[in-house]
């Protein structure tokens, strides 16, 4: 029974997500979506980030570290919930991409304008070909059985609406490199 509801919990998780996902996503084609932009300290939104990663992490066996070693833009203007949602979807994406063994790595650096957060992992890569339409709505690359395609869509819109960026780079049996740029203070 136990493990019966645990997985009914899973289920019902993942389908909530999927609803506030498609919610958000008319939301932002209507032009109603609500941006709360205020300062933010990006210290606070990584140690977050790796309350909720860490754990998925090791339960694949990946190691998943942190490096801000050269960040100085603790403070930035965004909407911290809509950074967050953006910032766990991709680094669930990495460990969920990448094999048992392998690494997930979050980095923090800062620029002149922008404060740059790269989410690098050991997963298959994604192809050349199909770089520049992961973005796009409904995408879902051909060995992508979880996904409904519009994690990385809303990434795109939401990061773009606060004055960001975000790009990938990426090699075939190399693993991938998501970076988001957000406006500093």
């Amino acid at each position: 029974m136990k493990e019966y509801t645990q997985k009914i919990d899973a289920a019902s998780q993942h389908l909530l997500g999927l609803i506030n996902d498609v919610l958000d996503m008319n939301k932002i084609e209507s032009g109603s979506a609500v941006l709360n932009i205020s300062e933010l300290d990006l210290a606070e939104v990584i140690s977050e980030l790796n309350t909720i990663i860490r754990p998925q992490a090791r339960s694949k066996d990946q190691t998943f570290e942190i490096h801000t070693d050269s960040l100085n833009c603790e403070r930035l203007l965004g909407d911290k919930l809509r950074i967050n949602q953006i910032m766990i979807n991709i680094l669930s994406n990495a460990v969920k991409y990448t094999p048992s063994g392998g690494a997930v790595t979050l980095q923090a650096i800062s620029y002149e304008l922008f404060c740059r957060i790269n989410v690098t992992d050991t997963g298959p890569g994604i192809s050349e070909e199909e770089q520049p339409k992961i973005f796009q709505r409904f995408y879902r690359a051909a060995s992508d059985a979880e996904g409904v395609g519009i994690g990385l869509y809303l990434a795109r819109e939401i990061v773009t609406r606060q004055g960001g960026y975000i790009k990938v780079d990426s090699e075939v049996g190399r693993g991938s490199t998501f970076s988001v740029f957000l406006p500093r203070r």
